[in-house]
């Protein structure tokens, strides 16, 4: 069981959760046979922006809030179909799983992951596991926020779907001292495998071609920790974030109360766009100096001697002239950002020469280099964010910061001292309040152990 969710939280979701499920699926206790409670954790990623599909390193670790989901089966239901439903009341019935169109509702998770898993196992919805199957999901992150509220539900969903029709929470094993059996979460393949299904959600069936970052973390992720994620390989290292913050600072999320929509974006400016402008810069160097032979700026990167005795930013820089002007900005940005990414992994080598303080001023650095190309190059930031990152840059205390994710809304990711978090909260929501008419929320960083499956099996409908 991860020590980030005890017994004794599970037990206070499951008391939030159950009378919600007897409401929406219209049913007594009597008539349900409890199966298994499982939870995904959302995002956080400290350094590493539009790197994971380009086969960067990327940053990210596991928060304490997320996705919860519980499923029972309901006896009167007969029918194959599968039922799913939300602790705010949203309800729909699965009677295909057949693909259907591309959108970003809330009901395509359900249907892509539904269909994944299912063709994956060769089971169609008239399977007798998945006979009355009905399934809640209570997500605790704030939507659109940029800490990944859609990968946890991606991985959580495809957890509990493929426990229940393979009926594996009818064997999990007792986790002793815990009372919730925990079904074994699979070998480093199966992880993977997850993972990618997770990912093939977001791009098959919400149409948004986005890297393997935030469904690797959900399903990895490791308390106290953040890995250093390699997407070119998919392997990771895991690091003490308290390397770059030392005992006196943390990280803390500022949200800019603007919905990102990755689809979104004015002028070509949303995620598959940008995306495509940074392969096409990629595919400009390698015709231009390369002669067409692979190349990836992950590479470049890495092993900047293997290309260039210069700078590698630069030497991107040269090819400007066969690229559009979108892919210029763009793929100068994405090397330098593998670059930083890979200097902020540095900072948090027990071997780095640097003194905990010098580490912490550098990584404020970083921070805010980022921002500035995420602002003037990629294109994704937006009013409510820049006056975030630049009030929080006034005060004293603050090391830096940046917008964390994909962009067009979302959350200030900041590096601060810890006796500071009041008086800076206190300055930049009164200051944004005045500007923008909202207070912005704002979130610590605490890092948490990656996605899990508890069984509430006992052979029979029981009570609440």
């Amino acid at each position: 069981m991860p020590a980030s969710y005890p017994d004794s939280r599970i037990d206070a979701t499951l008391a939030l959760m159950k009378p919600k499920f007897l409401e929406v699926f219209k049913t007594e206790p009597s008539e349900v046979e409890w199966l298994l409670f499982t939870f995904a954790p959302g995002r956080v990623n400290f350094y590493g922006e539009h790197a994971d599909y380009m086969g960067g390193y990327v940053c990210p670790g596991g928060l304490r809030e997320g996705c919860h989901i519980l499923v029972g089966r309901v006896a009167k239901y007969k029918d194959a179909k599968l039922r799913f439903a939300t602790t705010k009341g949203q309800y729909y019935e699965l009677a295909s799983i057949a693909e259907g169109s591309q959108n970003k509702d809330w009901s395509t998770f359900a249907r892509g992951a539904a269909c994944i898993m299912l063709n994956d196992l060769k089971k169609d919805l008239d399977d007798a596991e998945l006979q009355g199957m009905c399934l809640i999901s209570h997500g605790t992150l704030p939507m659109g926020s940029g800490m990944s509220a859609s990968a946890s539900y991606d991985v959580a969903l495809l957890m509990a779907i493929r426990s229940v029709a393979l009926a594996t929470y009818k064997a999990a094993p007792q986790t002793h001292p815990h009372h919730y059996p925990e079904l074994h979460r699979g070998s480093r393949e199966d992880k993977i495998k997850l993972t990618k299904q997770a990912l093939l959600i977001e791009t098959k069936y919400c149409g948004v071609n986005v890297g393997i970052m935030d469904q690797f973390s959900c399903v990895h992720a490791t308390k106290d920790k953040f890995m250093a994620l390699d997407c070119d390989t998919l392997t990771f290292k895991n690091h003490e974030i308290g390397n770059i913050t030392g005992p006196d600072a943390c990280f803390l999320l500022i949200n800019s109360m603007v919905k990102h929509e990755l689809t979104a974006g004015d002028h070509g400016n949303g995620y598959n766009a940008i995306r495509s402008d940074i392969e096409g810069a990629e595919l400009a160097v390698s015709k231009t100096k390369l002669g067409g032979k692979p190349f990836k700026f992950c590479h470049i990167a890495r092993n900047p001697t293997k290309f260039t005795t210069g700078d590698p930013v630069q030497f991107v820089a040269d090819c400007k002239a066969a690229m559009t002007p979108s892919q210029y900005a763009r793929g100068v940005f994405n090397v330098a950002e593998q670059i930083r990414t890979i200097d902020f992994i540095n900072l948090s080598e027990p071997s780095c020469p640097l003194s905990p303080a010098e580490r912490y001023k550098r990584a404020g650095e970083l921070l805010n280099a980022t921002h500035e190309g995420q602002r003037d190059a990629l294109r994704i930031s937006t009013p409510e964010l820049n006056f975030i990152q630049e009030a929080i840059n006034k005060e004293e205390g603050v090391a830096g910061g940046r917008l964390m994710g994909g962009g067009f809304g979302g959350c200030i990711l900041l590096l601060l001292k810890k006796s500071a978090v009041d008086r800076v909260l206190r300055n930049v929501q009164a200051g944004f309040k005045a500007k923008f008419g909202l207070t912005p929320e704002a979130y610590p960083v605490e890092l948490c152990d990656g996605g899990f499956t508890v069984s509430l099996w006992s052979g029979k409908a029981s009570s609440l």
